[in-house]
């Protein structure tokens, strides 16, 4: 190493003797450095001989009982009241009263809003009368062949009197009220006011009563009890209809128009209020037609039942009466609930959706009733590895306050969710309110409490023998101890075979191999 550097200062020399540039001796410096660094590295390491010790791994060990105990997993789930309605309405119309706020505390069956009902109520009325009617004729034993005689006159006299006055309420609808929204009525282009896309429809339908008006006009005072009542309500019945699909199809246009700024608020709501009056007459015209045709076909199969009664050895139409009244009554009365929102069970209104005037469609959402004095559950999902760690009755920690029992396991993972539902029991709290989101914690069940061996899958190793779990045997040297392995959930296996609950195994077996020496961790 001397004569080399002997030599390079040799080189300096020369160069500086030849007087190079000074860049030039900087590079020869730079050579010089490196062949020192180099020769001393070399030479040093042939000189020592470079020893590396392995270190003893350090193995944590513990029984097959403590590795699974106390393990815990967490979840995610909304709170909701046990008892909890979610109400909807079940007709559509205008609502007319809202009789409860929001946050009241209400009772089984209360009425929490109404619907515009008149139709309804008129049915409900008539039935309820027609139900009196057959009471009392069967209180008085029967009705005889000379009562039911005289029940088909009133019916009959009863028909033509509706027939009539349904012509002259109609026709007031007509001409003192949709003739309004026509430039022409009685043209043969009548011409509407209140245009939209359906024009064309309200043009042929005003034709069409120019000659179904004068012809029920001139029917209607020549009507009479003898006469065909039947097809005579049925023609009264198909003009009401036609009648009551212009006035809607009038709604229909005057919110577009209204839409359309062609209509000022004002206009509107004059010419809605007036139409939607219209509309309830014409549909309690329909009733009361309806109403007559029923009571004249009742009256007809009272008579029929009456003759065979009266030939026979009991009288029984007084009781056949009584049901088909009955059944009339409780088909009104459905009806009329249909209009009503009512509450079936006692709680706190948690929702209201509803608003006194506005139009309603069948099936809109109402309110949320919610009694809390049941309790709280919580819902939630947890893979399908979790769920075989737990059990219904298990406890849960609630947001780290509360407590809980799991009520409820699904029996199969949940195609949209690719997990398994849970429902969980809590008991009211102050740190819980409904419609919440909360986080569950899951402690899984001890080792003691199940049917199968359950260990951690870094506890397995798998040798060209198969798999095998180390022990630790003399002089601290690793023993591999074949098992028999299960199933497989998640992080986890079931051993069916080769130890037992009190075996003492290593935690983590990985990148080890029997006969290693090792030491036991501390902690």
């Amino acid at each position: 190493m001397n004569t080399a550097i002997q030599y390079l200062r040799g080189l300096v020399v020369d160069v500086s003797t030849l007087k190079f540039r000074r860049t030039a001796v900087k590079v020869v410096y730079a050579v010089l450095a490196i062949v020192i660094i180099y020769v001393a590295f070399f030479r040093g390491g042939a000189a020592e001989e470079m020893v590396v010790e392995t270190p003893t791994p350090s193995v944590k060990v513990a029984s097959v009982r403590s590795m699974v105990s106390g393990s815990s997993f967490t979840a995610v789930g909304s709170v909701s009241a046990v008892s909890e309605a979610r109400l909807q309405t079940e007709a559509g119309g205008r609502i007319t009263a809202v009789t409860v706020s929001l946050g009241d505390a209400v009772a089984a069956g209360t009425i929490l809003a109404r619907m515009e009902s008149a139709a309804e109520s008129a049915s409900l009325l008539q039935a309820q009368g027609a139900y009196e009617a057959a009471l009392a004729g069967a209180a008085q034993g029967g009705v005889g062949i000379n009562e039911a005689k005289n029940a088909i006159t009133a019916a009959e006299n009863g028909a033509v009197t509706t027939y009539k006055n349904a012509y002259t309420s109609v026709s007031g609808v007509v001409f003192g009220t949709l003739d309004k929204y026509f430039a022409n009525p009685n043209g043969q282009i009548p011409g509407v006011r209140l245009g939209g896309s359906n024009s064309s429809a309200l043009n042929s339908s005003r034709i069409s009563l120019q000659n179904s008006l004068p012809a029920w006009q001139t029917k209607s005072t020549s009507l009479t009890a003898s006469g065909d009542l039947t097809g005579a309500l049925n023609e009264a019945e198909k003009t009401t209809k036609l009648v009551l699909e212009m006035t809607d199809m009038f709604i229909t246009n005057a919110q577009n128009e209204k839409g359309n700024s062609l209509l000022s608020e004002e206009e509107f709501r004059a010419i809605a209020a007036s139409l939607n009056v219209t509309r309830g007459q014409l549909v309690g015209i329909l009733a009361s037609i309806d109403g007559a045709r029923t009571g004249l076909n009742a009256a007809k199969e009272n008579a029929n039942r009456a003759q065979i009664a009266g030939s026979g050895p009991t009288v029984s139409s007084a009781d056949a009466q009584v049901k088909i009244a009955l059944g009339s009554l409780r088909a009104a009365q459905a009806n009329y609930e249909r209009t009503l929102v009512r509450t079936p069970i006692a709680g706190v209104v948690n929702a209201l959706y509803l608003k006194t005037g506005e139009y309603a469609n069948p099936g809109a959402p109402a309110a949320i009733v919610a009694n809390k004095n049941n309790g709280l559950e919580i819902s939630t999902s947890v893979s399908q590895e979790e769920s075989v760690r737990i059990k219904v009755g298990d406890m849960v920690t609630i947001d780290g306050t509360a407590t809980g029992t799991i009520a409820a396991i699904a029996g199969a993972i949940d195609p949209t969710t690719g997990k398994v539902a849970l429902k969980i029991s809590a008991i009211e709290s102050t740190n819980l309110q409904n419609g919440s989101t909360v986080s569950i914690d899951f402690a899984t069940q001890a080792v003691t409490e199940m049917t199968d061996i359950v260990i951690p899958l870094s506890a397995i190793k798998m040798t060209g023998t198969g798999p095998v779990v180390f022990t630790v045997g003399n002089e601290t040297k690793l023993v591999g101890v074949p098992v028999v392995l299960g199933a497989i959930n998640g992080e986890f296996v079931t051993v069916e075979s080769g130890v037992t609950l009190e075996t003492i195994v290593v935690v983590d077996a990985r990148g080890l191999k029997e006969g290693t020496v090792v030491t036991l961790a501390t902690k």
